[in-house]
This record gives C-alpha cells, sequence and structure tokens, in this order.
C-alpha cells in the first residue's frame, strides 16, 4: 500500500508537470465547449421574423395565409413580382398554380416552400380548403423531449472523458526504459511494472475525473447550460468514460514502440474519429449511422456513453444501461490485459 501510495504520488506530479496533460485535459475542453455554445447557441435560438408574400389579389390560397401569425400577405401584380423581390420588399412571390418566384435561398424561403408544399398535399387528399385550419395542431403532445443540438453537447463530454488516454500514455512511458531517462531509472529498481501501471491507472481516473468536473461547473454555471437531471447515472457513465479512456492510453502506449508524440497523435485521432461517429460534429450523421448501421453504435465507446447521457438526462430512459456499462467495463479490463501481456514481454538489454 506505501508502494502504491508512492507511485501514485510521483505520477500526479509528474502529469501536472507536463504541459500537453495540462492543455488536452484542462485547457481544450474548455475552449472546444465554449466554441460549440457559440456556433450552435445561435442556432437554437433563432427567432423567426414574419414572412413577406406576395401573390394576386385573386389567388385562391389567399385566405389560407390571412390564417397564418407569421405570414405578411401582400397582393402584388405578377408583373410587379420580380422589382417587389428584387427591392426585398417581399421573400417569395407564389402564382396561381403554386410555383413559386424567389430572388434568394434562406429560411423564409424554405418556409414558403414548405406551406406551398402542405396545400398542394391537402389538394391531393381532395380537402377543401376552407375546412383547413392552420392553427390547430392534430398531433399528441407527449412528454418527451427531444433536442438534436444537445447530442452534440453529450457527445462533447464523452469524449472528453476518454482524455484520460493521455495520462496512459504518459504511465505507460515512464514504465518502458526505451522511450525516457525517467523510464531507464525505474527499469533498474525493484518497482513491479504491475503495481506501477495500477497506480498509473488511478492517478489518470483522479486527475481527468478533477477535469470533468472543471469542464461541468463551467458548463453549469459559466454557460448556464442545465445537461443532468440524473446525476447519479451520469456520474458512473463519465467514470467509466475516464477507465475506458486510460485503458486506451496504456493499450496505445505499450502496444508500439512509436515515441510519445506520435502515441499522442494516434489517440488524438481515435477519439475525434469515435466522437465524429457518435454524433459530435453533427447529429445527422449519428441518425445516417443509426439507421444503416445500427451495430456500430451500439459498440462504439464514445457512442455508448454519450447516448446514455442523452437519453437518461434528456429523456429519462435507462433501458439497456447496465448491460452497456458492462461492455465498457469489459472494453476496459481487455486493454488493460492486454497491455499487460506487452509490457511482461517486454525486456532490454541495455538502458
Amino acid at each position: 500500500m506505501k508502494a502504491l501510495f508512492r507511485n501514485s504520488i510521483y505520477q500526479g506530479k509528474n502529469n501536472y508537470r507536463d504541459f500537453g496533460f495540462l492543455f488536452w485535459s484542462l485547457l481544450y475542453p474548455v475552449i472546444l465547449v465554449s466554441f460549440f455554445y457559440t456556433a450552435f447557441s445561435g442556432i437554437a435560438n433563432i427567432e423567426y421574423e414574419n414572412i413577406n408574400i406576395g401573390l394576386e389579389a385573386d389567388n385562391p390560397i389567399s385566405p389560407i395565409l390571412e390564417t397564418m401569425d407569421i405570414v405578411n400577405k401582400r397582393v402584388v401584380p405578377k408583373d410587379k413580382s420580380s422589382d417587389e423581390l428584387d427591392k426585398g420588399h417581399i421573400d417569395g412571390f407564389i402564382n396561381k398554380d403554386l410555383t413559386i418566384t424567389v430572388k434568394d435561398s434562406g429560411i423564409n424561403q424554405t418556409i414558403i416552400k414548405e406551406i406551398v408544399e402542405q396545400i398542394k398535399q391537402m389538394q391531393s387528399l381532395n380537402i377543401p380548403m376552407e375546412n383547413f385550419d392552420f392553427t390547430v395542431d392534430y398531433t399528441i403532445s407527449e412528454s418527451q423531449k427531444s433536442n438534436g443540438i444537445l447530442v452534440i453537447f453529450y457527445s462533447l463530454i464523452a469524449m472528453v472523458s476518454t482524455y484520460s488516454v493521455f495520462s496512459g500514455i504518459e504511465t505507460v512511458s515512464l514504465a518502458q526504459g526505451n522511450l525516457s531517462n525517467l523510464g531507464s531509472r525505474l527499469n533498474m529498481t525493484p518497482v513491479r511494472k504491475g503495481s506501477f501501471i495500477f497506480s498509473g491507472v488511478l492517478v489518470a481516473l483522479i486527475l481527468n475525473l478533477l477535469s470533468n468536473g472543471i469542464l461541468l461547473l463551467f458548463i453549469k454555471f459559466v454557460l448556464k447550460m442545465d445537461l443532468f437531471t440524473e446525476m447519479r447515472y451520469s456520474l458512473i457513465l463519465i467514470v467509466l468514460g475516464n477507465l475506458f479512456g486510460v485503458s486506451l492510453g496504456i493499450f496505445i502506449g505499450a502496444s508500439n514502440k512509436q515515441n510519445l508524440g506520435i502515441k499522442t497523435m494516434m489517440s488524438i485521432s481515435i477519439t475525434l474519429v469515435l466522437s465524429f461517429l457518435s454524433g459530435m460534429m453533427s447529429p445527422d450523421i449519428k441518425v445516417m449511422l443509426d439507421k444503416r448501421v445500427p451495430l456500430l453504435g451500439k459498440i462504439n465507446p464514445i457512442a455508448i456513453v454519450s447516448n446514455n447521457l442523452y437519453k437518461i438526462n434528456l429523456l429519462g430512459n435507462t433501458k439497456n444501461f447496465w448491460s452497456e456499462i458492462l461492455l465498457l467495463f469489459a472494453y476496459s479490463m481487455i486493454l488493460i490485459f492486454i497491455s499487460h501481456m506487452f509490457l511482461r514481454r517486454r525486456s532490454y538489454d541495455s538502458v
């Protein structure tokens, strides 16, 4: 126990003296979430202005447009519609045959197109236009919430939870005599590699969890975002994400003889690809993959964390939670076991 405590103190000091650890684990997540918040908060908080639609006085859809709150109907002769569009007085002109004339492309023009498409569907179903009330919501309201933007933030938190990968690589580097002077010295001491690796895993978990805590406090009190409603389940996911990260780092560090810089780039590439596949760059990618390759989302460790964070905190759904937690834990144990095999077989003629 005394040796474990001594090794943990040593590795903790070594990590916090490393600029790479401080940047990737502490500064980079805060910078990244700030950029994401700036980019996507504007999208989520768009306020729609009234849409100016031009049409002739005898256009049959004129009564329908009068019932829509977001529409300003403007009576415009067809021969003057082009001038009105050029001057920006109207966003689009609807002809009697329900064709649309626009000068620009944007949100207003898209909404006009959707309005016309819905009217065409009514006509194809032989629904009398005068009997259709656009102010009535014919859908059943459920308590379930959905927000595609939050998928990105949950994926970001899942990715950051695996940034213990850098501490895992550092731990293995210290245990290998061919990668650093400190490793050379350690290999000439009676320190057992198994005990040293275990203390490295413990330190990596503690330090990265502290970094995660700083990020979550920043999100809650600086960005004013409430992402978590079920803290107990969320913390379990974040801890398992950290365990997977450090296990992956130890595996990357032990499985090849590249220098520390190349191993770090490998870990960044792996976490970015897994995060991309979990929907961090765009929820549409995640939806597409779930439809075409559903197995990928079930075995991707970062997707497991992000999906469950979303389901638990936004949808209140804990289905399959414990089975996916066991899968994450199994990933970690397998990676640590294989890494230990690599390190046990490694010896040096001279250091």
